[in-house]
């Protein structure tokens, strides 16, 4: 460009950003709006999310106290804060004498939708149907009350359409005509499009940094790769700033983000089709690669169908049991486990993945879980999670690490300290509530070698629900000295929060997603050398198991803080056996590799195009 070209230059991005703006400012008022009619109460406790945890817990503490003006919305202070025992003591007598919508609302997030009566408004009653699973009867209630027509029961009909068997999604506008890519010549590189539901660097979790991992290890390797999110990330989270497109380590992630907010969640699905219709115009990608869950694969499929180009499904993880595990109660864990709702996303997300030319999952305990849907073993390509070649390198001891992220200033967590914890989302099914129990018991033993009381913190970097209510607990056992929850730290500095760390632990609860699923935090800190200790459920037995056969980490019950205090001990009073599992652990990871695991994906890649491509030629 010549310099007198310039200025017209920069004015037209400058322009093109003030109507970026614009439209973000629109959409989120639009999420905003929409979810202030359907779901005020969550829209509020979305809203105190977002504040540092000391205005949240001030906040949350004075609603506390205007019980006896308005206990809906005291009792949503104290869910605000993790108090969720003291918001039912307030909820129960309230919704017996006098039912309120504020109320009700309160005890469907609260998960006691069975607090609510027959006097309850239809809105609320509808939700809390929804709540537990049952999809027709919500949109029944709704229809029974006159109100069959109103936009929340026009999202309900079309989440159930979505998960109805054989619904197709219709294309948006006039679709292109069906085109195939040719596959790759062997002198091409493979062009692959990414379908996800988020990324960095506006999401910072286990499915975002699994998916930016692969990629770069897929640009290494030569495969060209863009990535596309879902309709309205990461504006609706709340991020009015963002852009259309953002560049991570020379990584193409691309929004999805239409003028006007989709009313329903078709219409989502709607936008993020044609979004990805222009995407393969401009790419011309030679495979389709989405992961879980339906409404991803929902998107790969139809432009699937659309363009001829073969698509792969990763399955990352059971939705419905991720849903089930996330409510408050025994009593509505079980509600939602036996629910229409669990029941047709199995269905749903079985059928797309008995459909996708191409089947990918973390495990081979996920791979036994879709086979008992009726999925053929042969067709699973198992991809575990893996770790960056550059963990294993440039390492450092814990002292080294509290040195660079300041722990040493923080009294009690320096050198000397003997810190226990992890680097993960913070919410119920992770256990960390039994871990703090487990340190409290370390802490009260008398018969606990007195370096080991003394010197022992518990650390929990990250965000999420649980957070707070990790918080009350730390008071409630007399441990608040001694825990330090920093909230969620840079994507660049994770990794020195788990070096500061003697021992992780992982303690997963024992529910079907912890059974099932393997995170990525325990085969990270074996990479960097640090000793585990992990919850005895499948899932996590495989990612400590090496290749001999062998346990690079120390197993306890689920839900046992007893057994967990005992084994916390007996590592943190012996600095060899500390240092033997982060040897094992260290040469475990390293057969795990990024590099190592990509072939994977290159294999059925070339093997679906290929098949693809034989298919459309003999059909002509």
């Amino acid at each position: 460009m010549t310099p007198d070209l310039l200025p017209g230059a920069l004015h037209s991005n400058r322009r093109r950003r003030v109507g970026e703006l614009i439209r973000n400012g629109r959409l989120l008022l639009e999420a905003a709006t929409q979810h202030a009619i359907d779901d005020p109460t969550l829209l509020l406790l979305q809203a105190s999310r977002r504040l540092p945890m000391g205005p949240r817990l001030l906040a949350g503490r004075a609603l506390e106290r205007i019980a006896p003006v308005s206990p809906g919305l005291s009792a949503l202070g104290s869910l605000m804060i993790g108090r969720t025992d003291r918001a039912e003591e307030v909820l129960v007598p309230a919704l017996t004498r006098r039912p309120s919508r504020l109320a009700g609302e309160v005890a469907i997030q609260l998960g006691r939708p069975d607090l609510l009566g027959a006097s309850s408004p239809a809105p609320t009653r509808a939700r809390a149907a929804f709540a537990q699973g049952d999809v027709d009867g919500a949109i029944g209630i709704l229809e029974n009350a006159g109100r069959g027509e109103s936009r929340y029961a026009r999202r309900l009909r079309s989440e159930r359409d979505l998960l109805t068997h054989r619904y197709r999604v219709s294309v948006p506008g006039e679709a292109p005509a069906a085109r195939t890519v040719p596959p790759p010549r062997p002198d091409e590189p493979l062009r692959v499009l990414h379908l996800l539901t988020n990324s960095l660097p506006h999401t910072q979790s286990g499915y975002s940094l699994r998916t930016h991992r692969i990629l770069l290890a897929m640009r290494d390797a030569g495969i060209e790769s863009v990535a596309l999110t879902r309709t309205g990330y990461p504006v609706m989270v709340g991020l009015p700033l963002a852009a259309d497109e953002d560049l991570v380590d020379g990584i193409r992630y691309v929004r999805t983000l239409p003028p006007r907010l989709p009313q329903t969640q078709e219409e989502r699905v709607q936008a993020e089709i044609a979004r990805a219709l222009e995407l393969v115009a401009e790419f011309r990608p030679h495979v389709l690669h989405t992961t879980t869950n339906y409404l991803n694969a929902h998107v790969a499929r139809t432009v699937s169908e659309v363009t001829g180009i073969p698509w792969i499904f990763e399955v990352r993880g059971l939705m419905e049991e991720t849903w089930v595990a996330s409510q408050r109660t025994e009593r509505a864990r079980e509600t939602a486990a036996a629910s229409q709702k669990h029941a047709l996303i199995v269905a749903a997300e079985t059928e797309l993945a008995r459909e996708a030319d191409g089947l990918v999952t973390l495990s081979a305990t996920m791979a036994d879980a879709l086979c008992a849907r009726g999925i053929d073993r042969d067709r699973i390509v198992l991809v575990p999670n893996a770790v960056d070649q550059g963990l294993l390198q440039d390492g450092m001891s814990p002292a080294q690490a509290r040195e660079e992220i300041g722990l040493v200033d923080i009294p009690g967590f320096g050198a000397d300290a003997m810190l226990v914890g992890a680097v993960s989302a913070l919410v119920d099914y992770e256990g960390f509530d039994v871990l703090m129990r487990a340190v409290a018991l370390v802490v009260r033993d008398p018969a606990t070698p007195a370096e080991v009381r003394d010197r022992i913190r518990m650390v929990l970097a990250g965000d999420g629900v649980s957070r707070p209510g990790l918080l009350e607990l730390a008071d409630e056992l007399g441990i608040a000295d001694r825990v330090l929850l920093p909230g969620r730290v840079p994507r660049d500095h994770a990794r020195r929060w788990v070096e500061a760390l003697d021992v992780v632990v992982v303690p997963r609860l024992d529910v079907a997603v912890a059974r099932a699923v393997t995170p990525q935090k325990p085969v990270e800190a074996m990479a960097l050398g640090r000793p585990l200790i992990v919850s005895d459920l499948p899932a996590l037995r495989e990612t400590v198991r090496d290749g001999t056969g062998s346990l690079a980490g120390e197993l306890v019950g689920a839900g046992d803080p007893v057994q967990l205090a005992q084994t916390l001990v007996r590592l943190l009073a012996d600095p060899g056996r500390r240092a033997a599992l982060g040897r094992q652990g260290r040469e475990s990871a390293s057969r795990r590799s990024w590099p190592t695991l990509v072939g994977r994906y290159d294999a059925v890649y070339r093997a679906v195009a290929t098949v693809d491509m034989e298919e459309t030629t003999s059909g002509e």
